[in-house]
């Protein structure tokens, strides 16, 4: 088996871009191996191959997540564990109540400035754990390199994590979001940012689609490293400033019909797949399902 920085291990007559070693794994059933990539390290109870390419499209993932949010590879301090469990069962054991919930969970340590851990938990019975949980928690473990001494808000992290997704996915969101605004539920951009805690129980929806619309917004108003600057300033020297400075928006309410018009619209959906320096709008139809 080769070893990593070796041109990489060939499965069906095609070579792989990124290196991948197959170690040996502890786990009880006795036949597994565990993918080590440049950045992460798979534990997952399938064939070597299927192990394998799980490796390299995690190493994929965030290659384009890189590219598109800081326009270059950024070196990690930490390799990703990437632990797939069999069955609900499993993910809930290691977890904890209320987590049969998700299908996907990120555990990140922090240690004086420094990444000390990153671990991705996955479900393997839900329908979209490669397509949706995979890429969406890898935004997550990847954003923690910089933001490692300013801590990222919660409406930040998600929105930025949930732009990996698909549209359709997106699309659900939106649509939830609205069925609860009509229902006299919402938070606004300006209570959004100061959010500490997580919103009151309820309000889950809405925080989720709001936090992704207000990340779209501030995209659409600038680039990638404009919001990156923003959330750091914000969190420094408060949002209200961030906005002026970073956006030359005076206050929250020179913001309100800006939030208003986007709100209403399915433009975030154009940034899916973290599309946000060059987003394929001809990908993306702007209709509901």
């Amino acid at each position: 088996l080769p070893n990593v920085g070796s041109p990489g291990i060939t499965f069906g007559g095609e070579q792989s871009d990124h290196p991948i070693s197959m170690v040996p794994s502890n786990c009880r059933c006795g036949r597994c191996q565990i993918a080590e990539s440049k950045h992460f390290r798979v534990h997952f109870c399938s064939s070597t191959e299927e192990v394998s390419k799980l490796a390299t499209d995690c190493e994929k993932h965030l290659s384009h997540f890189h590219e598109q949010w800081f326009g270059k590879a950024e070196p990690w301090t930490i390799r990703c564990d990437i632990v797939v469990h069999p069955n609900v069962a499993s993910y809930r054991g290691y977890l904890g109540p209320g987590s049969e919930r998700t299908s996907g969970c990120s555990t990140i340590g922090i240690d004086k400035g420094k990444v000390t851990q990153r671990r991705i938990d996955l479900r393997r019975d839900a329908v979209d754990w490669k397509s949706e949980s995979l890429p969406h928690e890898i935004t997550h473990v990847a954003l923690a390199e910089r933001f490692s001494t300013t801590r990222i808000p919660a409406w930040a992290d998600e929105g930025i994590a949930m732009l990996a997704e698909s549209p359709e996915k997106l699309q659900t969101r939106l649509l939830e979001l609205r069925r609860l605004n009509q229902q006299g539920h919402s938070i606004g951009p300006r209570k959004l940012v100061d959010l500490r805690n997580g919103p009151a129980p309820g309000m889950w929806g809405v925080f989720y689609g709001e936090s992704v619309l207000f990340t779209g917004l501030l995209l659409d108003k600038g680039n990638p490293e404009d919001l990156l600057t923003f959330i750091e300033l914000g969190e420094k020297k408060g949002y209200s400033e961030a906005l002026r400075k970073v956006y030359g928006v005076s206050s929250w309410q020179a913001l309100e019909a800006d939030w208003n018009n986007y709100s209403v619209s399915d433009n975030v959906r154009r940034l899916s797949g973290h599309h946000v320096r060059e987003p394929l709008i001809e990908q993306v139809s702007i209709t509901d399902p």
